[in-house]
């Protein structure tokens, strides 16, 4: 049981320093506000983020197919990010108002803050964290690519753990 507690505390100390750690903030040349974009997971790389069709609510990870509830228009506010649906009037935000490990993302009708980051392994690849945090966007299953796998919010864990980076595309550059 001690060793039990010792291997978990071990286990607790990257997420401990992540959260304190600095990071490199997205720079505007990179991502442009209210530009369209697509949001890739690093791992499943045929996966990207979309909007239930099923529920108009859900934020899955589904086999890419060009429809607007794939795109993403991404805006600046109070120095972080909100990620508007480009089908619908919604936001991606977590399903509760108090966000912890295994919080899924849901959308929702109020703007939600989010920080942006390169990874830090792989420069091309962003991390999407809640604001001041070290919850980041992680496709459950250790990056499963079934179809209709939940995007939900997990620590921070590096190197290794690419199902927590994401790629974003412009839509025009899809075309």
């Amino acid at each position: 049981m001690k060793f039990t507690s010792i291997i978990v505390s071990l286990l607790a100390i990257p997420a401990a320093i992540a959260a304190i750690l600095p990071r490199n903030l997205v720079s505007r040349a990179d991502i442009t506000p209210n530009k369209t974009y697509t949001i890739t997971n690093g791992f499943a790389t045929g996966i990207v983020v979309d909007l239930s069709g099923g529920d108009n609510k859900s934020i899955i990870g589904y086999p890419p197919n060009g429809g607007p509830n794939q795109q993403w228009v991404f805006a600046k506010s109070k120095g972080a990010w909100t990620i508007k649906s480009a089908a619908l009037d919604l936001y991606i935000a977590p399903n509760t108002t108090t966000p912890g490990n295994y919080s899924a993302l849901q959308a929702v009708s109020a703007p939600f803050l989010w920080d942006i980051w390169h990874d830090e392994v792989n420069n091309g690849a962003y991390r999407f964290f809640v604001n001041n945090t070290a919850l980041n966007w992680d496709l459950t299953g250790y990056g499963n690519s079934t179809p209709g796998n939940t995007v939900q919010l997990f620590q921070k864990y590096t190197p290794g753990w690419t199902w927590q980076t994401w790629t974003v595309t412009s839509v025009l550059s899809m075309l």
